[in-house]
């Protein structure tokens, strides 16, 4: 008779720490009567917290001229934003709180400072994302945007260069980055601002999943760490899929999986982890049930 499954949960999966704070920021002043509360862009690429958000009359917006409701209150995303955008924010008339993660403004501090110095700034991540795109505001005019080392390759020579990362960079992209930045620089400043619960993630999951049969790795489709954190698994375990809710999950697979790993990215809630956790063991459970049935 077919065993139960191994299923093993990440300890790291999950909310990282700026998620969590802006998550809990918007949800205080919701529940301190500060409505509506309007964020500057998603406050989070989960759809399942999004709708949670929407029907306490939490939303997001582009611009502040989006604002319906003047009286509201105008967050600033755990991703950031550029100084200039900061600046357009603040003169809004609105209340505004900021929560960006302060890892987020650790990277935003260590480009402005060797900016003021005189050096370009390389930034190894997704030129799309939000947070790349606040990065980018304190590169004084003098930054471009890599997504590795086969891009890193076309750059210019640079007097001095200041090497950079997305908070939520595979550690091993951004080194790997930063060598052939070298070969483009006379003078070059490796600054990891990958930040450490991404490390820790990115550790337990590499860990973890080669000894898997069946990676899961829950998240929004849309979320360019959990989509990371996919992508690093494929190259571990034989099979890996990647799931918004337990009900995307692909029965065959796990069925016939006998050691299953489950990660989550850094948008994604407890609630949502534990319900896909809880169906894969009820998929084996079934299945067990079945063939005992067949005897």
């Amino acid at each position: 008779m077919k065993n139960q499954a191994d299923v093993i949960v990440a300890k790291r999966a999950g909310f990282c720490p700026g998620v969590k704070g802006a998550i809990e920021k918007v949800l205080e002043l919701e529940a301190a009567g500060k409505k509506p509360v309007y964020t500057i862009g998603p406050l989070i690429h989960n759809k399942q917290v999004t709708d949670m958000l929407a029907a306490k009359q939490i939303s997001a917006i582009n611009t502040p001229d989006e604002a319906t409701d003047k009286s509201g209150v105008l967050v600033i995303r755990a991703h950031g934003i550029t100084p200039q955008f900061q600046t357009q924010v603040q003169a809004s008339g609105m209340e505004v709180v900021d929560a960006t993660c302060p890892l987020v403004k650790h990277a935003q501090n260590i480009i402005e400072k060797f900016a003021r110095e005189g050096y370009h700034t390389v930034i190894v991540g997704d030129g799309d994302h939000a947070e790349v795109i606040g990065l980018m505001g304190y590169t004084h005019g003098q930054g471009v945007v890599v997504s590795g080392p086969e891009e890193a390759a076309k750059l210019p020579y640079f007097d001095k260069v200041n090497v950079v990362s997305q908070t939520t960079q595979k550690e091993s992209v951004f080194y790997a980055t930063a060598e052939e930045v070298k070969k483009h620089a006379a003078v070059c400043q490796i600054s990891n601002t990958i930040c450490q619960p991404t490390k820790d993630r990115q550790k337990e999951t590499i860990e973890q999943a080669q000894h898997a049969d069946l990676v899961i790795v829950v998240g929004g489709k849309h979320s360019a760490n959990t989509t990371r954190l996919a992508l690093l698994c494929k190259g571990l375990a034989p099979a890996v899929q990647h799931v918004e809710t337990e009900t995307e999950l692909e029965e065959d697979l796990v069925k016939k999986a006998t050691r299953i790993f489950i990660t989550a990215g850094a948008s994604t809630p407890d609630w949502v982890i534990d319900r896909v956790a809880a169906r894969v063991r009820e998929m084996h459970a079934v299945g067990i049930k079945g063939e005992s049935n067949d005897d």
